[in-house]
């Protein structure tokens, strides 16, 4: 907006007086703020278009920058969501994997106790009818029934029973046997005495098979051999005494025995050998003197009898009146008091048959 200008004229210049001289001046500057001032409003204008534009271009840009935000925004949530959702699988199938073991452990520990539970029971059972047999077995023993404990005991053998089981009844079945053993020499000594010398033979022999006979077999052999020779079985006589000259127990009566045995079958050198042993081992004997003169006089005869290597049907000359034997532990024979005749031995002379 601008002020009109003051009119001129060109022929006359129109009289001024001093009021309007200012006035005009007054116009005239008002007209140049007005002329700046509408300037300076276009100017704005511009300059506010100009930040209008800026700001559109701003907003369309922060717009772009919005949308991409966005789509990245998303695009982010998205594959955070598929790592949350992996994530959560794995570790769903780790637990449930874990829970899968815990299950099948649980599963196997169950049948593992039940099995062991079983086993428990079976064994308790087999332990109570072990337990079962052994008393019977001992009450068999106790009423002397050898032959039912010994199979029951032979049962026992595998039987679930502790090792203090096994080895009370082992040896209370060989203190049976050893009573058996104790039983049979009993009467085998009695029936020593009564000269039923048959009955010595098979009680002996019977009880030689017993386990608990092994302390006494020298004495069970050494009086089988007595039987033999009151038999005159001499020939059974000899292998009996000579397993009963390794033992302790009436050693000096099997091995006096033993080498008049021998005398009397005819191994003339195998007595003389017994007959000095027995005198040097035991000079103190009353039969040592009588075996060391008969040792003497089977120094001069042949190795053996002549009729020892003579066919089996010819007869045998009879023995020769050998001594008769000291008395042995548990029998009671009487004890030699006679030599054999000296010179020529009566081995010689064909015995008469029995």
């Amino acid at each position: 907006m601008s002020t009109a200008p003051r009119p001129q004229t060109d022929d006359v210049e129109p009289e001024t007086g001093p009021g309007d001289a200012d006035g005009w001046a007054l116009l005239d500057a008002l007209r140049r703020k007005l002329d700046d001032q509408a300037a300076q409003t276009r100017k704005t204008s511009a300059q506010v278009q100009q930040l209008a534009d800026s700001i559109a271009a701003l907003v369309g840009e922060q717009r772009k920058r919005s949308r991409w935000l966005n789509v990245n925004s998303f695009i982010a949530y998205l594959m955070f969501t598929l790592l949350c959702a992996g994530a959560f699988y794995f570790v769903y199938q780790s637990r449930a994997r874990e829970v899968v073991s815990a299950r099948d452990r649980a599963a196997s520990d169950r049948d593992t106790a039940v099995r062991r539970a079983d086993e428990a029971n079976a064994k308790l059972a087999a332990r109570d009818a072990a337990d079962a047999k052994a008393w019977d077995t001992w009450q068999a023993l106790e009423a002397g029934k050898k032959d039912d404990a010994l199979k029951k005991l032979a049962d026992l053998k595998a039987a679930p029973l502790s090792k203090f089981d096994h080895e009370v009844l082992a040896a209370r079945a060989k203190q049976a046997e050893m009573m058996q053993v104790d039983a049979a020499m009993k009467a085998a000594n009695t029936a020593f005495k009564a000269g039923r010398y048959g009955e010595v033979v098979v009680t002996l022999e019977s009880a030689l098979n017993l386990q608990g006979a092994a302390p006494r077999v020298p004495e069970m052999h050494y009086l089988i051999g007595l039987a033999h020779l009151r038999a005159n079985e001499i020939d059974k006589a000899v292998p009996q005494l000579e397993t009963a000259v390794g033992g302790d127990v009436g050693d000096e009566d099997a091995r006096f025995q033993l080498a008049s045995a021998l005398d009397r079958v005819g191994q003339w050198s195998k007595a003389r050998a017994e007959y000095d042993r027995f005198a040097t081992a035991h000079p103190q004997n009353p039969s040592a003197v009588l075996a060391m003169r008969r040792s003497a006089t089977l120094a001069r005869m042949p190795a053996q009898a002549p009729w020892v290597t003579q066919a089996p049907a010819q007869p045998k000359p009879a023995a020769p009146p050998a001594a008769k034997p000291p008395t042995p532990p548990n029998a009671a024979v009487p004890a030699p008091t006679a030599d054999p005749a000296p010179g020529v031995p009566a081995s010689l002379t064909k015995p008469s048959a029995p």
